[in-house]
């Protein structure tokens, strides 16, 4: 029997095959089995040299993705199990996510869980989706003495303009949940923003820092955020 190896969590980065880094990529070639959290991150994986190959090794695991995370939670605790078993076999197995696993990321329950069992694991980062919507700009998010302050929501417009009167970047990762608030600080203040939508997949993709096209834009959906700043123009 194989030694134990150690249950690697993977981040793929901001959706794009390209910014996945050489170590994530050598996990994936050493893996005997890769679990996928969503589409998206076997879509990745299979568009990667010798994505072919890789994807024969991927299962495509569908989390339940709502506020509560109940099921998610429950699910979780399944693919532990899962994993757990593998590791005692002696196979190698990574688990799939975009984005950064750190940031975020459902999947942070399944690295409690396997912790909390005392299995060996290893968590490999990734370029979180805000790094990369400010570098397609070509911009930076914050420089000298500026702050960066990264939400899940805005609960009113109130702490919104607080933030932003403070002299924070703000960046608001689950904007579905908060579109209307945010909507309305867009339109009434002269504040420059980023938004981004599906961020890397090429059939749905919007990036964009044009005023009319965010605030026209119905629904917001669950894969967006914005980024935005009281100084110091966006432009492209």
């Amino acid at each position: 029997m194989k030694a134990p190896q150690p249950i690697t969590i993977v981040s793929l980065g901001a959706a794009t095959p390209e910014d996945i880094s050489i170590r994530a990529y050598g996990k994936l070639q050493t893996a005997d089995e890769i679990y996928c959290l969503g589409e998206a991150a076997h879509r990745i994986v299979a568009a990667l040299p010798e994505g072919t190959i890789l994807a024969q090794r991927c299962q495509i695991l569908e989390i339940p993705m709502s506020s509560d995370r109940t099921e998610a939670i429950r699910y979780y605790e399944q693919l532990a199990t899962r994993l757990l078993d593998q590791q005692g076999r002696g196979l190698a197995c990574s688990v799939v996510t975009i984005g950064d696993a750190g940031t975020y990321a459902t999947v942070q329950y399944l690295a409690d869980l396997l912790r909390q069992a005392g299995a060996e694991m290893e968590v490999v980062p990734g370029i979180p989706y805000y790094i990369a919507a400010a570098a397609a700009f070509g911009q930076g998010l914050v420089r000298q003495d500026e702050s960066l302050l990264v939400l899940s929501k805005v609960a009113s417009e109130s702490q919104l303009r607080e933030a932003l009167g403070q002299g924070h970047t703000v960046v608001v990762m689950k904007l579905s949940r908060c579109a209307d608030i945010v909507r309305e600080v867009i339109a009434e203040d002269n504040y420059d923003f980023i938004y981004a939508e599906h961020l890397g997949n090429p059939d749905l993709e919007l990036l964009t820092s044009d005023r009319d096209t965010f605030l026209s834009r119905q629904p917001i959906p669950y894969f967006s955020l914005i980024i935005i700043r009281s100084s110091r123009s966006i432009s492209k």
